[in-house]
């Protein structure tokens, strides 16, 4: 996974952090926040990340607006899947999970302020994982003997900056005790247009069009 450099321009960056920094919390949706959906999706819609997220889910994605987040880095989230979201671990506790469990998504995760060094950033794992991994699999100690030291890779960032990656990625919040500074980082969720999972088919949502008007709940497009 590389890095897409300067997504945001600058003045776009400064707008938002200074619309989200005021809300005080370390998890807010999309939807709760005083940011406009419109104007986060033509920018995106605007940016080097369109292309590959059209090559990936075809023309115009549906941004999940309900699973988009503005996230501080505290507290950390450990080891997990985005295209886990809203599977019943509990309901297929054995260990091969159905083929369908893992979401095909795209997550768009763009740095606000600067992060990987003095900020909380991101680590993944560079190493296939095609079907979802369970709880029991999700654990530093089982991550670390399955995949390795060398496979664990994370991201520095400037403000601006953003990550784009698929539903099956293994990673988690990259946090150590040198990190003193707060991060901002607004993380977008994408899927196929006219082909949305059940998991999240009630949620609110909106593709990119001409102006992005086209802003709805779950898959009435």
């Amino acid at each position: 996974m590389k890095p897409l450099p300067r997504l945001l321009e600058a003045a776009t960056v400064a707008r938002w952090s200074q619309a989200l920094a005021s809300t005080g919390r370390t998890a807010q949706p999309l939807v709760n926040l005083p940011l406009p959906a419109d104007e986060v999706l033509r920018c995106i819609a605007a940016s080097a990340a369109a292309p590959e997220l059209e090559t990936a889910l075809g023309p115009a994605p549906w941004c999940n607006l309900s699973q988009s987040w503005l996230r501080h880095g505290r507290p950390p989230h450990g080891w997990h899947q985005d295209g886990a979201l809203r599977f019943d671990f509990l309901a297929h506790a054995s260990p091969r999970a159905p083929a369908d469990a893992l979401l095909e998504l795209r997550t768009l995760w763009i740095a606000l302020t600067p992060c990987g060094e003095h900020a909380p950033s991101l680590a993944w794992v560079a190493a296939a994982t095609p079907e979802l991994l369970q709880p029991a699999a999700l654990t530093d100690a089982a991550v670390l003997r399955r995949f390795g030291a060398a496979t664990r890779h994370c991201a520095v960032l400037d403000a601006g900056d953003a990550l784009l990656f698929d539903g099956a990625l293994l990673h988690r919040t990259h946090l150590t005790p040198a990190m003193d500074r707060p991060r901002l980082s607004l993380e977008l969720r994408f899927f196929r247009t006219g082909a949305l999972p059940a998991r999240v088919a009630g949620d609110v949502g909106a593709v990119w069009t001409t102006d992005v008007a086209g802003r709805h709940g779950g898959a009435s497009h």
